[in-house]
C-alpha cells in the first residue's frame, strides 16, 4: 500500500508538523538517493518531457511503444538478447553479422567472402575437375566403341 500524505492545517500541532516533514524528507531521500533494498514507486502516469538516463537495468513489464510520439528509433551501443521472437519488417542491414545457424525461407546472397566464398568455390572446382575428368573418359569410350563397330563392320563385309 502506498504512503500517503495527510492534509496538514494551521490547526495541526507542531509535533504533527515535523512528523510530516520528517516523511516528506524520508520519501524525498527515497526518491533522490535510493538506498539498500529501497524501492521508490509511484502509482500513477510519469511524463518526462527531456531525456533520462538509466544507470542500471531498465526492467518494463509491459509494452515499450517507440512511435507515441514520433521517434521511432532505438540505438543500442552494445549487445541486445531477444528472448523468444525477433520480427522485423522493412529493409534490414546487417554490418559484421555472425549468424552461427540459420534456417531461411528465401535468402537473397548478393556477395559472399571469407570462408564461405572460398568453400563453394573449393566445392565447385573439385565437381568441375570431377565432370571434365568423366568427359575424357566418356568421350575415349565413344572413340573406342566406333572404331570396334568400324573394324566389325568392315571384317563382316570382307568375309562376305
Amino acid at each position: 500500500m502506498a504512503n500517503t500524505i495527510n492534509q496538514l492545517t494551521t490547526a495541526n500541532t507542531f509535533l504533527q508538523w515535523l512528523t510530516a516533514s520528517q516523511g516528506l524528507i524520508t520519501g524525498f531521500n527515497a526518491l533522490r538517493e535510493g538506498g539498500s533494498g529501497q524501492t521508490f514507486t509511484a502509482n500513477t502516469n510519469i511524463d518526462i518531457a527531456n531525456n533520462v538516463t538509466i544507470g542500471g537495468n531498465l526492467t518494463v513489464s509491459g509494452n515499450i511503444t517507440l512511435d507515441a510520439i514520433g521517434f521511432d528509433d532505438l540505438i543500442v551501443n552494445g549487445s541486445a538478447t531477444i528472448a523468444n521472437t525477433l520480427v522485423v519488417s522493412g529493409n534490414t542491414t546487417l554490418a559484421n553479422a555472425t549468424i552461427n545457424y540459420g534456417n531461411f525461407e528465401t535468402s537473397n546472397v548478393t556477395s559472399l567472402v571469407g570462408s564461405a566464398n572460398t568453400a563453394i568455390y573449393a566445392n565447385i572446382a573439385r565437381a568441375q575437375a570431377a565432370a571434365t575428368s568423366a568427359g575424357i573418359y566418356a568421350n575415349g569410350a565413344f572413340i573406342a566403341a566406333n572404331t570396334a563397330a568400324s573394324d566389325g563392320l568392315a571384317f563382316a563385309i570382307a568375309l562376305g
